[in-house]
């Protein structure tokens, strides 16, 4: 993997957030999404890594890690709302469908209440893949920050699984 143009990360501060504001984020889950995953977490359920053994499941092929879900709410809350600068406080999230290699995951947020006193947004949470169904839903505690940056996104090493470079 070459290494990629820095992007430009931009908070939201507390004042600035409204009740029902919105961001959506889109993200397709390939195999090494899996793989990475698995090797992080250190959660090698052969549902998400042996095609022949997820086959006798009632999924019928691997499927990704629920918490996979988790990490992605996680990420669009420091990349995107309220962006760099929040703190994650809590994560509630209930999955209803199975995520498959290769479907498309759109993150959807919205500003459900405002406690200024600890400048505390909770986040409603809704992923649905390609085909609109949700497969996981659930809510966030986050500390938003109290100044604006600009900042750019940190620039990661190369990554590889066996020889094939990794995109991030």
């Amino acid at each position: 993997m070459s290494t990629t143009t820095p992007t430009l990360i931009t908070n939201y501060c507390y004042e600035d957030i409204t009740l029902d504001q919105t961001v959506s984020v889109s993200r397709i889950i390939t195999e090494d999404d899996i793989t990475l995953f698995a090797a992080l977490s250190g959660d090698l359920n052969p549902v998400h890594l042996d095609a022949d053994y997820a086959a006798t499941t009632a999924f019928g092929k691997p499927i990704a890690h629920g918490m996979l879900c988790g990490a992605l709410i996680s990420a669009t809350v420091a990349m995107n709302f309220p962006g760099p600068g929040s703190i994650y406080r809590s994560q509630t999230i209930k999955f209803s469908k199975p995520v498959f290699i290769n479907d498309e995951l759109t993150i959807h947020i919205s500003v459900k209440e405002k406690q200024d006193r600890l400048k505390l947004v909770t986040l409603s949470c809704v992923i649905k893949n390609q085909h609109g169904k949700t497969v996981a839903t659930g809510e966030s505690g986050v500390i938003a920050p109290s100044q604006k940056v600009s900042i750019e996104a940190a620039t990661l090493p190369e990554i590889s699984l066996g020889n094939q470079p990794y995109k991030i």
